[in-house]
């Protein structure tokens, strides 16, 4: 609903829940977020409905709507709800950066709507008979919004919209155009925060509070990245893949937690002995990884990727490689010629040097982009290059977030203050 990524929703709920600066005091806006249960408290239900009964008194259903939770739901905690229904995101949305209004904003919306009636459609069928071909369309109206009166950024552009096709019955119509468009059948999109989250929780995997630290070790380990929101495996994702579906197609096979997760409560039990359960585990899988680690030797450097880079120490050209801190380039003279290199971001507005990632030698080692060429070039920006350049200036663009804008791409120069809009197009490097 929302576009953000795991990592960065559950960064915001954790604000949220820890409490936000109202003024004179700092209050938690909503119940703790790691949790998938649909139970709410007494207390919280009144509220909701004495809400309702004071500003859409036609919404509000006779009995409290109670929702039950899936057999795989951990009922330690509330479902998550605003900590009060009247402080609604209008009375604090001054208080709050606009990633936080907006998921406040869905949280508060959807916990109220659920105290309320139903939306009620009136559906429209017409068909168009042209020749021998029928051709149908469909409308839709409200017939009663409902829980819709207070679902406003939380809805998509289709659950607000309300059409009606004023046509009669045997009515003629003019043709006025045909468009004859072939449809080819597309395979599966790819995964995305959101729709891997749910796959987990089909399949009973993990728990809310393990989807976002999972999605995360994902990325970071580079076993995919994320291209337009979708979650893309990276060569090294596949590689791993192959070898773990080759070698431990048990242990990655998706019933396996399930399954050890009964083991282990029958252990507990004393109905199983755990000595003979490790062996049972262990002995078969010890052979199969000593067998793997044999193996391991024949795809050494099969991750290299090719670059137009040339060492300028032996002339021989650079392979992108990665190593334990990420990618890096590395000559192919190796080990003769022993260069590497980080792996360039953007060009340096002072020196036309590469720009590339370095962090503090001091403290919490701080993230920080500066020019390769220092000391010679002294040019450093905390904040992360894109690979777009300013289409006033020719300065690199870099990804910036504040209270006002939210997360955008912004001009590097400091006498240029240009910001990047998603209706602009940027030059690509």
């Amino acid at each position: 609903r929302l576009g953000f990524t795991s990592k960065k929703t559950m960064q915001i709920a954790q604000k949220l829940y820890e409490g936000v600066s109202l003024g004179a005091h700092r209050t938690g806006l909503i119940t703790y977020m790691r949790t998938d249960s649909t139970r709410i408290a007494e207390s919280a239900l009144a509220e909701a409905r004495e809400w309702v009964a004071i500003k859409y008194p036609g919404q509000l259903p006779d009995q409290v709507q109670r929702y039950s939770s899936s057999g795989a739901s951990q009922d330690a905690h509330e479902a998550i709800r605003p900590t009060k229904v009247s402080m609604d995101p209008e009375t604090v949305g001054k208080y709050l950066a606009k990633d936080e209004l907006k998921l406040y904003s869905l949280i508060w919306e959807r916990f109220v709507a659920s105290q309320m009636i139903p939306a009620q459609m009136k559906v429209v069928t017409v068909d168009l008979e042209i020749g021998q071909g029928i051709f149908r369309v469909s409308a839709s109206s409200y017939a009663e919004e409902g829980f819709y009166k207070v679902i406003k950024l939380a809805a998509t552009k289709e659950e607000r919209s309300s059409h009606f096709l004023a046509l009669e019955p045997d009515q003629v119509m003019a043709v006025e155009k045909l468009d004859g468009i072939q449809h080819f059948t597309q395979g599966s999109s790819r995964f995305t925060d959101a729709s891997i989250i749910k796959a987990l929780e089909e399949l009973g995997i993990g728990r809310p509070s393990t989807y976002a630290p999972t999605i995360s070790t994902l990325i970071e380990r580079y076993y995919v990245s994320r291209q337009n929101k979708q979650l893309v495996p990276s060569t090294l994702g596949r590689m791993i893949t192959e070898i773990l579906t080759q070698f431990f197609p048990d242990v990655i096979d998706a019933g396996f937690t399930a399954q050890m997760e009964k083991l282990l409560d029958q252990v507990e039990e004393e109905s199983v002995d755990w000595v003979s359960a490790m062996k049972d585990f262990y002995m078969p899988f010890k052979t199969r990884l000593d067998e793997l680690m044999s193996t391991l030797s024949s795809k050494k450097g099969q991750l290299d990727e090719e670059t137009e880079r040339v060492c300028e120490l032996c002339g021989k050209p650079m392979v992108k490689k990665l190593g334990r801190f990420g990618f890096f380039l590395a000559c192919t003279g190796f080990p003769a010629c022993k260069n590497t290199k980080s792996i360039p971001l953007a060009v340096c507005p002072k020196c036309e040097g590469d720009i590339v990632e370095r962090k503090n030698a001091k403290g919490k080692r701080k993230t920080f982009y500066g020019c390769a060429n220092y000391p010679t070039c002294d040019f450093l920006t905390y904040h992360r290059p894109t690979d777009s350049h300013c289409p006033q200036c020719g300065w690199f663009l870099v990804e910036k977030a504040d209270k006002r804008s939210g997360s955008h791409k912004a001009c590097i120069n400091p006498a240029c203050g240009y910001l990047h809009s998603k209706d602009e197009s940027v030059q690509e490097e």
